[in-house]
């Protein structure tokens, strides 16, 4: 308890006025924080950086609150020094707790800056994102407008080359009853096939990149190289080259091929990259060579579009044209993948029905050739495989019929 020889002071008067003092300061603080409450609640933008700016000034003045004795102007003489005395020394009293909450006061207002600053830079990036996503949607406007005109010129062009085929097949029919005109005419009446285009858009859409089927094809290239084919006089025959990717690589490896293919667009685009094909069906070509002229013939999902007499004919012709200790190679979807059998198959709506592995090796060996084998290529790897920690046994036989090999090819020699 504080004491005092002049009998002109009352410590209990002073103490009471201290105390109401201080209860008029927390009561002018709790008052201007419910004052900035309701100013912040008047903004209509939560963000408005004057509003949160002079918040935080407010907060800063205050962050000291309790580290000093106030200046106590309404008090006069020895009232006023003696306050200030015991100010300070409740102020010391106090630092126990006041230290600890100035600490916590200015970590708080750190923090609050760094918000802020943060809000402020979310905000401008915002509005630059509200720009560009202003920018992409006229940009994506545009774009449907083209996307609309391309549907309408496309949708124009297929009707207008149905008009020509059927202008064409009247003209067909009319001339084959005269034989003078069908002589010259009937073969300026053949019109293209307008179904080429769009197996070449299917082909790019479903059958994979060039990349990719390259990256497959390149398996093939020593069993072509063992049996001495791709050199003069033992020139390999593609039957089906489609967009090439296997003449490709046979240029690339410096051997000598030669393709085939009856969509006109294919052969076409082939000629362009440099290749060396013909536009015809394979029995009729290979019909048209001699015995013995060949040294290898490949052929990359073809034999699933044939029927079983043409499969049969393909054979004995294949036989027929290859010299001794050439290969044939037919690559076709394997039936024994469930996903590629009972699915995956039937995507390609020009295919027949799936083969039978053994069966079309049991045909190639009665048809005569030798060494007959099979092959079983390109099965699912990585996340396409059911995992085998938690049921290995189970796992293991589903992966064996779902993600097994998804081609077999079936290699056969000629003695």
């Amino acid at each position: 308890m504080l004491e005092t020889k002049n009998p002109e002071i009352d410590i209990a008067d002073l103490l009471e006025k201290v105390g109401a003092e201080l209860k008029r300061q927390q009561k002018r603080s709790a008052d201007t924080q419910k004052n900035i409450q309701q100013e912040e609640l008047s903004f209509n933008d939560p963000y408005t950086w004057n509003q949160l700016g002079e918040t935080l000034k407010m907060a800063e003045l205050n962050v000291d609150a309790g580290a000093e004795v106030t200046s106590m102007l309404h008090y006069r003489g020895i009232v006023r020094k003696i306050a200030r005395l015991l100010g300070k020394v409740i102020v010391f009293l106090g630092r126990v707790i006041t230290v600890p909450q100035r600490n916590f006061n200015a970590s708080i207002l750190h923090s609050q800056r760094i918000i802020l600053d943060g809000i402020r830079d979310m905000n401008r990036n915002t509005a630059q994102l509200e720009r560009e996503m202003a920018q992409l949607e006229r940009e994506m406007e545009r774009i449907k407008e083209k996307s609309a005109l391309i549907d309408y010129l496309k949708t124009s062009v297929i009707t207008q080359e149905r008009r020509v085929s059927i202008l064409l097949e009247e003209l067909r029919q009319q001339v084959d009853g005269e034989e003078e005109s069908s002589k010259i005419l009937k073969p300026a009446l053949r019109g293209p096939d307008i179904l080429d285009p769009l197996y070449l858009a299917f082909e790019n859409q479903f059958r994979g990149t060039r990349e990719e089927i390259r990256r497959r094809l390149l398996e093939y290239v020593p069993l072509v190289r063992e049996a001495g084919a791709g050199v003069e006089g033992r020139e390999l025959l593609d039957i089906g080259c489609g967009r090439g990717e296997w003449l490709e690589i046979m240029h690339d490896e410096g051997l000598t091929a030669k393709g085939i293919d009856l969509n006109h667009v294919l052969v076409r685009k082939c000629r362009e990259r440099g290749f060396m094909v013909e536009e015809n069906d394979a029995l009729s070509y290979l019909r048209s060579l001699p015995d013995n002229s060949l040294g290898a013939i490949t052929s990359f999902h073809l034999i699933e579009h044939l029927s079983f007499d043409d499969r049969v004919a393909l054979f004995d012709e294949s036989v027929r044209v290859l010299k001794s200790g050439g290969i044939a190679l037919f690559e076709t979807p394997n039936p024994r993948n469930l996903l590629v059998g009972s699915c995956n198959f039937w995507a390609d709506p020009t295919h027949l029905r799936p083969l039978y592995p053994e069966t079309h090796q049991f045909l190639m060996e009665y048809r005569g050739f030798c060494r007959v084998e099979l092959l079983y290529l390109h099965p699912h790897e990585g996340e396409q495989r059911l995992p085998e920690e938690e049921a290995p046994q189970l796992a293991a036989r589903l992966n064996d019929v779902l993600s097994c090999a998804r081609d077999y090819t079936i290699v056969g020699y000629k003695a």
